[in-house]
């Protein structure tokens, strides 16, 4: 087992997925929750490439179908139960991620695609999905290795344009000895292509409003995804609207100082 990799399940987060397609389901524009739907999927049919394995580990074709039918069907134990029973026979994680996870994201696009699933089938399935990636996460360095200084990236959330906030708390920050990275009206791609690269501690985001929850929610996911290790803080005027059970972040602050002070003791925790 490489010793990057979680040596079992979280299982909490696949029977219980901190999933963009709970809440969010009464909350988001259907476009918002397909869009969802899809950069969950995309993620997911990428990861085989990324896990370095070679040759790729493949399932069988009639467990593989046989996990995702539980999946559409709602039945996250059963899932758990069919692969771990894989586990017991000496399947590692590495081949969980990339011969069910990855293989079924694949296919349920296709499905998807195709017509033979609806939209409600492809939330529920894509929720546990979301779940089994955030439960599988290789466990590796939370930098990229260059310092091992504290450090954040703060942004606004796309489409926002009020950016003082999110300025002057990056600058608090800065003065207390982090290294930050600040970004202002940058896009969703472009700003994941940044966190993809300097894959900060800690991501502070700003939002002015209840309109932007929707390009809040989807940035919070593909965080998840793309630096699962570093926390999630938002701040701004609608913050308090239950941003943290909707969009999957770990803290909702009134101020950046209040942010600085319980960050940095919980990064301490953390280093010990």
């Amino acid at each position: 087992m490489d010793k990057h990799w979680p040596s079992e399940f979280d299982t909490t987060e696949l029977l219980h997925p901190r999933s963009p397609f709970g809440e969010a389901k009464a909350r988001l524009r259907p476009d918002t929750l397909e869009i969802l739907a899809r950069d969950i999927i995309a993620h997911a049919a990428r990861l085989a490439a990324s896990t370095g394995q070679t040759p790729r580990y493949e399932a069988p074709r009639e467990q593989l179908v046989r996990f995702c039918d539980l999946l559409l069907a709602d039945d996250a134990t059963g899932a758990l139960e069919l692969v771990q029973a894989e586990r017991a026979d000496g399947l590692s994680l590495r081949d969980v991620y990339s011969g069910y996870i990855s293989a079924s994201a694949r296919r349920f696009g296709r499905m998807w695609d195709r017509d033979e699933i609806s939209f409600v089938d492809v939330t529920v399935a894509t929720g546990y999905l979301y779940g089994l990636l955030r439960a599988l996460q290789p466990a590796g360095p939370m930098t990229n290795g260059a310092s091992p200084q504290k450090s954040a990236l703060f942004a606004t959330v796309p489409g926002e344009t009020h950016g003082l906030g999110v300025t002057m708390a990056a600058d608090i920050f800065r003065r207390e000895g982090w290294k930050i990275d600040l970004h202002v009206g940058l896009g969703h791609n472009e700003l994941i292509s940044e966190i993809a690269e300097i894959m900060p501690h800690l991501i502070g985001l700003s939002i002015s409003g209840t309109g932007r929850l929707d390009a809040l929610v989807r940035m919070c996911t593909s965080i998840r995804l793309t630096a699962p290790q570093a926390l999630i803080a938002v701040a701004g005027v609608g913050a308090e609207t239950g941003i943290a059970e909707l969009a999957d972040v770990d803290f909702v602050f009134d101020s950046a100082d209040e942010a600085e002070r319980q960050l940095a003791r919980l990064m301490q925790m953390r280093d010990g």
